[in-house]
């Protein structure tokens, strides 16, 4: 199967959590704005390709800011524009202003000086620093290049697979599957008796049709009988967790390696973790990290020993 595969190296779960993470932020992504403001909020001047959309107190707020809240907040997916009028614009661009008069007020009262601030934006500060670090990593190593050269390999190495289309009755007991086998083997329609005998009611309406389905889809003992039928076919009684089956082999087809305009979110994704985990891991190794939580070596060999 056409699928690239993520390394298993330790640290994964924190390298998902920062993926996820990151995946918002990058919808959050806008070209560059004007210089800041004296005040430190939003900009002078629109940058090129924007422009205003409200004034506070002399500070700006513009259509891209509307636009990454909108995104941030999962109202509209990255590079949508927000229709200006629309009920969403309306909201957010309130939601804006009102924000902007909550901190421009506390500036004015100080409170960008206390301690517990200070803090906070410290914290915040070194969120967003690295944010832009992942967003400019990936942005320089996930492109249509990259990911075209990655389709290529993928496909070469793709191994030709085959897919079966089967139909089955499920009945609860081998004994009823088997007079089922008798029945068909000796002339019975095997829709008709999928429609009175089975219990799958998703196909038993279909005349037990499953459909096309790869032997990795489907239990075991299922696809293993399945593929090992020819067409037309009828099955012994095949066991799984679900009851006793009797299967007929349809069709058998070879599959086809998909586009890359199909696999293209999906090499996009694994990139993206692939840069991450190559980013962070990397700047681990060239790093001194001193955890507190971490045993004393000589604590662990004591332990063994004993």
């Amino acid at each position: 199967m056409f699928v690239p595969q993520i390394k298993n190296k330790p640290g994964n779960c924190e390298f998902l959590v920062l993926f996820l993470i990151t995946a918002i932020l990058l919808g959050a992504c806008s070209p560059e704005t004007g210089k800041p403001q004296a005040d430190g909020f939003g900009v002078i001047k629109p940058a090129v390709g924007d422009r205003a959309a409200a004034r506070v107190n002399e500070t700006l707020i513009t259509i891209m800011d509307i636009e990454r809240e909108a995104v941030v907040q999962g109202l509209i997916q990255p590079e949508d524009p927000v229709i200006e009028g629309s009920a969403i614009y309306v909201q957010l661009l309130d939601e804006l202003i009102d924000q902007r008069l909550l901190a421009l007020e506390a500036v004015k009262r100080k409170l960008d000086q206390d301690p517990e601030a200070l803090n906070r934006l410290a914290i915040a500060r070194e969120k967003i620093l690295g944010n832009i670090l992942v967003e400019r990593a990936i942005a320089d190593a996930v492109t249509e290049d990259t990911i075209s050269r990655l389709y290529k390999e993928q496909a070469k190495l793709a191994k030709p697979s085959e897919e079966v289309r089967a139909r089955h009755i499920l009945v609860n007991t081998k004994e009823e599957a088997a007079q089922i086998r008798i029945l068909l083997v000796n002339g019975a329609t095997f829709a008709a008796l999928a429609f009175e005998r089975s219990k799958d009611s998703t196909t038993r309406l279909e005349g037990g049709d499953l459909g096309f389905f790869s032997m990795a889809s489907m239990v075991e003992p299922f696809s293993k009988a399945a593929f090992a039928l020819k067409p037309d076919e009828i099955s012994q009684p095949v066991q799984t967790k679900y009851g006793w089956h009797i299967i007929q082999l349809k069709e058998r087809r070879k599959t086809k390696t998909p586009s890359l305009e199909v696999m293209r979110p999906r090499i996009v994704r694994f990139m993206t973790f692939d840069e991450i985990q190559r980013l962070v891991t990397g700047l681990r190794e060239n790093a001194t990290i001193e955890r507190e939580d971490a045993p004393e070596p000589t604590q662990s060999i004591k332990k063994q020993d004993q």
